[in-house]
């Protein structure tokens, strides 16, 4: 069965978001490391500014999916101000974000079954794609087999993002959005005492054209609330008593009209 290996998965919330390095042990060495969210396109990357194409210098083989994310290499010394086009040398294979069918922005909560992990800015993060493109990193709680987590495993767990037009005031200056962790276990009892990474590219267009419509304008903010339990997988304990607690953070709107 294919498995995911569990010390990966946890090295690309290192390295995840819009991370630059630049390798320079020489004077000639003009090679820089790169791991960003992209685009598809045809052999070829898009990155968010819908104009620069990360091209990779070997074959790329078949990918079905639609939003990456990439850990590449590239020579600074090739590249100008006016390149639409970059060489990169690819480091890793790339990891499809998509959303699966079930997990797309939805006006209505779903209600969670599980907690998150963490919400925070240490463990978990937003970065932008575009501006109605963020990519959330998202700890949660899985079974281990082996040091490694099963595909099984992973299909298992769906992550929801939500909005509530309702709720929206003309005086708003936040977008807020809720993450809802579900969990199918057809019945099954499952004990899951280790956390990985989840990575989803959601498209918040409807929400923003909602937000607009309210307020008249983007918002400021965007505010991602979930429930977690940074202790076990519950939400309540044996007796009912709720045992997660509703986490909110904050980050910056990165974009104007």
């Amino acid at each position: 069965m294919k498995q995911v290996k569990f010390f990966l998965v946890a090295l690309m919330a290192v390295v995840m978001g819009m991370s630059v390095t630049s390798c320079m042990n020489g004077d000639d060495n003009h090679n820089v490391t790169m791991t960003v969210p992209v685009k598809y396109n045809y052999g070829s990357f898009l990155m968010g500014d819908a104009t620069t194409k990360l091209v990779p210098t070997t074959e790329l083989g078949f990918l079905d999916g639609n939003m990456y994310i990439i850990s590449c290499q590239y020579d600074q010394s090739q590249v100008t101000a006016n390149s639409t086009s970059i060489p990169v040398t690819l480091l890793s294979t790339p990891l499809c974000i998509d959303p699966k069918g079930n997990e797309g922005l939805n006006p209505q909560k779903t209600e969670p079954t599980n907690p998150l992990y963490s919400l925070d800015k240490q463990q978990s993060s937003l970065v932008y794609y575009d501006k109605n493109t963020i990519v959330l990193t998202m700890p949660y709680w899985v079974k281990v087999t082996n040091s490694s987590v099963e595909d099984s495993e992973v299909k298992k767990h769906s992550f929801v993002l939500s909005y509530d037009p309702e709720a929206m005031t003309a005086s708003d200056t936040k977008l807020k959005l809720y993450i809802s962790h579900v969990v199918e276990d057809a019945g099954e009892t499952v004990t899951r005492s280790n956390f990985t990474y989840a990575y989803r590219a959601y498209s918040i267009r409807a929400a923003l054209a909602a937000f607009k419509e309210k307020t008249g304008k983007l918002p400021k903010y965007l505010e991602l609330t979930a429930e977690i339990n940074n202790s076990k997988d519950e939400l309540v304990d044996k007796d009912g008593k709720e045992t997660s607690v509703e986490r909110s953070v904050e980050y910056d709107y990165a974009f104007t009209e």
